[in-house]
């Protein structure tokens, strides 16, 4: 018996999928527009990544690849390259991550408790704007400071000072800039599936793994929730702090190669009466 390896590839993608046309839907995306979208992402990976011999891959093999014709390549090509905003939010996003990571690690921003102190808005070091020089890159201060109240991570204690009050940075409501997160988790992951299903023999694997078991009672789940965002919450501390302790000072990031670097963790759920996937 053959082995179906397109008709697994479509069904891996219904799953997907499931959870991107939920979001469509949720916010209006009709399904020619869903459709355009996926013809300038089929143009664009096979642009970038089908070229022979490293030169990007011209309009007769795009069109070859995708099933589109020449002319509709063409004319998605002319679309592309107007920035990609999901992936510039996220970096962002990472900064804000960051900055709040260095108010709880950082010595010079600790009390004699080790714990965050309540820091002057302006000036030298131990204020927020140098905490933002240090751990938020060329995002300015301000920028940065709105953001936090926005999410209620920190406030204002007088008119010039600033106490934080969680660590990690969390969009709770589906605004945009919830939903262009929603896209960079979805884009990790899925970088990293298909990272490991297609890594040349030589290069290491990703992890990706997952525990889950289909018999759990629906009267645990509070227990679980409990269990899994205290436990999550400190792992992820320790990874943060890592990622902390080995990045390069801002100061010397031009003209030394880095990238994006961490980990994700979510939680799995199904529906009752949902059969077991």
């Amino acid at each position: 018996m053959g082995i179906d390896l397109k008709g697994s590839a479509l069904a891996a993608c219904r799953g997907v999928l499931r959870s991107v046309v939920r979001m469509m839907l949720k916010h209006g995306v009709m399904h020619r527009e869903f459709i355009e979208l996926s013809k300038e992402v089929y143009v664009d990976i096979a642009r970038k990544e089908y070229g022979l011999r490293g030169r990007p891959t011209n309009v007769a093999r795009i069109a070859l690849l995708t099933g589109l014709d020449r002319k509709e390549v063409t004319r998605v090509k002319r679309k592309l390259g107007q920035g990609n905003r999901v992936v510039e939010t996220a970096h962002r996003q990472d900064r804000i991550a960051r900055v709040l990571a260095g108010w709880h690690l950082d010595s010079d921003y600790l009390d004699g408790a080790d714990t965050p102190s309540v820091i002057p808005l302006e000036g030298a070091p131990r204020s927020f704007e140098d905490l933002v020089r240090r751990y938020g890159g060329d995002v300015p201060a301000i920028t940065i400071l709105r953001e936090l109240q926005r999410v209620k991570a920190v406030r204002l204690r007088g008119k010039s000072k600033v106490q934080v009050l969680r660590r990690n940075y969390r969009l709770d409501t589906a605004d945009p800039e919830a939903l262009s997160r929603s896209g960079s988790v979805l884009s990790d992951i899925g970088r990293t599936v298909t990272h490991n299903l297609y890594r040349p023999a030589r290069e290491p694997s990703r992890f990706e793994a997952r525990a889950s078991n289909t018999n759990i009672p629906v009267s645990v789940v509070p227990a679980y929730r409990s269990f899994i965002y205290e436990e999550s919450q400190a792992f992820l501390e320790k990874v943060d702090e890592w990622l902390s302790n080995h990045e390069i000072p801002s100061d010397e990031v031009e003209g030394r190669q880095s990238l994006r670097l961490g980990l994700g963790m979510y939680w799995i759920q199904s529906d009752p009466s949902e059969v077991a996937q």
